[in-house]
């Protein structure tokens, strides 16, 4: 990923190919999606957790301490991205069963 520091008159003069992340809040506050991960999949914020991850750790039969242990992130944000799912099961289960990895 590049940051990008310039005018909007100069933005004709950017190379090919630069990839400019695409930050997309959801209604959960710790889950968003990033365009440059996993093909804009929802993830913990600030980490390349996918929801799909965190939830095929639960239906596993981990518990929610376990899944923040393994990947290494709050006890906040797994019950948020359980929340997540529960709100968009059929997004998620799609995520699961196609493991659509995107561009990671």
């Amino acid at each position: 990923m590049v940051a990008l520091n310039t005018t909007l008159r100069d933005s004709s003069k950017l190379q090919k190919g630069v990839q400019v992340m695409a930050l997309e809040r959801t209604a959960h506050p710790y889950i968003v999606r990033d365009s440059t991960i996993y093909g804009g999949e929802p993830i913990v914020e600030g980490t390349r957790t996918g929801v799909r991850h965190i939830i095929l750790l639960f239906q596993s039969g981990k518990d929610p301490e376990e899944i923040a242990d393994i990947q290494r992130i709050t006890l906040a944000q797994v019950y948020d991205a359980i929340s997540y799912f529960y709100d968009n099961e059929a997004e998620i289960e799609h995520y699961i069963r196609n493991e659509s990895w995107g561009s990671s």
